[in-house]
């Protein structure tokens, strides 16, 4: 009350001072523009004045007002689309997943305009395209894709080097590759996909060199690291001309897996490469005993055969009960033209472990040595050990029988 009662006071005190004012001196102004002049008094003039400003606040007010309900009706109109867009892009990668692509790539990108990350829609189009086979609208859409995103270049480029590495384009894929490893060199995705694209073109030496970072940042698992090493090996084995150059740096896991010397050697003589073969069996059987891989260097045909039989028979002692030496030992002797020894190695095998191989052997030399009977019947054997059964005698042929 104390409040009012003093304001009251106040504008009385001030509507006095200005009615005497006012009749003291009521004041002139003039306003002239072009043929018009405006007379009126200062008062008056003061009071058109603060009624002409309330005027202009109000107007303004109102149209204040109506532009924020235009903008919110917009931001309400905008706020409805991107839900809507949000729905359909989250529709879209559901049926990515179910590998309806179709449908994916239309909702995908039906909805890619109005969400806030056009750059998830765009990239998983262009996924779905691909698995479409349509490499045009492939390639259209991660060219959208870096537009509305130009910062997202390494992602758009990793996608579209999967996408060569799916078509079989590894050359084009390794080259954007080796430029992604420079910009990211712990990139674990960038290293996993370097890897797979050595493995393709045969790159042993650049995998090899890899290695070492697929380990040091995880690229892969353990067991997906020791097949990938077990690949290195043989390919650099595959691609070896100096056994002895290769073992040297082979590891000593590798060095015991009897499968893979196997491989290499066999590898090495279907092209052709015989005294190379050699040189690897033996450096191999040196390292670790293996039936399989002597028995494989017993078929050998190396241009110094009795070199091939010196070392073959250094095993005699240590291995002389194993059928497949003595088969090889055999083998060799032919070679080199040394039949009888060859006879008694493989009868030898024959009494230790019977096999088609050593009956074959075996039948072949009494034939070449003029034991007929003996050859006939150790070939006969050599045909997959037939069954006992009874055959016709000589002069009682069905029709011997019906002449009777």
């Amino acid at each position: 009350m104390k409040t009012l009662a003093f304001g009251v006071l106040i504008a009385v005190i001030i509507g006095g001072l200005v009615g005497t004012l006012l009749l003291r001196d009521p004041g002139y102004v003039l306003i002239t523009y072009a043929n018009v002049a405006v007379e009126t008094s200062l008062w008056v003039g003061l009071l058109v004045l603060i009624a002409v400003y309330f005027l202009l606040r109000v107007v303004g007010g109102a149209v204040h007002g109506l532009s924020r309900g235009q903008l919110r009706l917009s931001h309400w109109r905008s706020g409805r689309k991107q839900r809507r867009a949000r729905r359909q892009t989250l529709n879209g990668l559901l049926l990515m997943a179910e590998g309806r692509y179709a449908q994916a790539r239309d909702k995908l990108l039906a909805a890619a305009p109005d969400v806030e990350t056009p750059l998830i829609n765009l990239l998983q189009s262009a996924r779905a395209e691909h698995e479409l086979g349509n490499r045009d609208a492939r390639d259209r859409c991660l060219r959208q894709a870096l537009q509305s995103t130009p910062n997202a270049a390494f992602a758009v480029t990793l996608a579209q080097t999967e996408f060569h590495m799916d078509n079989g384009l590894h050359e084009q894929a390794l080259a954007a590759l080796l430029d992604l490893h420079q910009k990211a060199p712990k990139h674990k995705t960038v290293l996993a996909m370097l890897a797979t694209c050595y493995v393709e073109l045969e790159e042993w030496q650049a995998l090899q060199n890899l290695l070492p970072d697929l380990e040091k940042y995880d690229a892969l698992t353990e067991s997906e690291l020791r097949k990938l090493h077990q690949q290195v090996w043989r390919g650099a084995l595959l691609d070896s001309y100096d056994p002895a150059r290769i073992w040297k740096k082979l590891p000593g896991s590798l060095r015991a897996d009897t499968s893979l010397m196997c491989e290499w050697v066999e590898q090495l003589q279907a092209e052709g490469r015989i005294d190379v073969a050699e040189q690897a069996a033996r450096l191999a059987l040196e390292a670790q005993w293996s039936s399989e891989l002597v028995r494989i260097y017993g078929g050998l045909r190396s241009s110094d055969p009795a070199q091939q039989l010196a070392f073959a028979l250094g095993f005699r002692k240590e291995h002389g009960h194993d059928s497949e030496l003595n088969l090889a030992l055999g083998r060799l002797c032919l070679a080199n033209e040394q039949f009888e020894q060859a006879r008694d190695y493989f009868d030898t095998a024959l009494k230790l472990a019977p096999s088609d191989a050593a009956y074959g052997e075996l039948g072949r030399l009494c034939m070449a040595l003029g034991d007929e009977q003996r050859g006939a019947e150790y070939l006969l054997r050599a045909m997959g050990h037939l069954p006992q059964l009874p055959l016709p005698r000589r002069g009682s042929e069905p029709g011997a029988r019906a002449a009777r």
